[in-house]
């Protein structure tokens, strides 16, 4: 069994559409964590807040069959199979990392890890979060203190906190 992450994010229908992914999650999987669910501005766009959590699950799930898995998942909930990437998305679910797994893109799976983890406030802090002592597979350096570098340069990141959503949206 291979320990994943995956970033969740909507900004359209946000609240149903985390529900939704989460759910799909938990018939999928017999393990599921998550982190708390964070508000943040749009990243690279200008549109509605998003909604973001990171997930951890264990799985069987080879990488190219667990992309194609999160793809359905998205397209079954509304998303365009060629959507844009700076565009407003009902359901995002990105692979964030696949064990340790340092890998290019290809056309069949994402590149590992993913840089957003480094680089977004909204892959971030979750991770730090959810797996605090876990090390980066490439900087060897634990996501608590990635997310206290990352939130001392004192910049704007998009973050507006963290918000309480209603599980009860879809049901089991």
């Amino acid at each position: 069994m291979t320990l994943v992450f995956l970033g969740i994010g909507s900004n359209l229908e946000r609240d149903k559409n985390i529900v939704a992914a989460v759910r799909a999650l938990e018939q999928e999987f017999e393990t599921v964590r998550l982190s708390k669910v964070y508000e943040s501005e749009a990243a690279g766009f200008i549109g509605p807040p998003f909604y973001n959590l990171v997930a951890s699950i264990y799985t069987d799930k080879g990488l190219v069959d667990l992309q194609q898995w999160c793809k359905q998942v998205e397209q079954h909930h509304g998303r365009a199979v060629n959507a844009e990437r700076f565009c407003s998305k009902t359901l995002d679910i990105d692979i964030l990392l696949y064990g340790n797994l340092c890998c290019e893109l290809t056309p069949q799976s994402p590149k590992l890890p993913r840089e957003e983890i480094l680089h977004q406030a909204y892959v971030l802090k979750p991770m730090a979060e959810l797996a605090p002592l876990l090390k980066h597979p490439e900087t060897q350096k634990s996501f608590r203190q990635h997310w206290r570098e990352f939130n001392s340069l004192k910049a704007p990141n998009g973050l507006m906190g963290s918000v309480a959503v209603d599980w009860t949206l879809v049901p089991d």
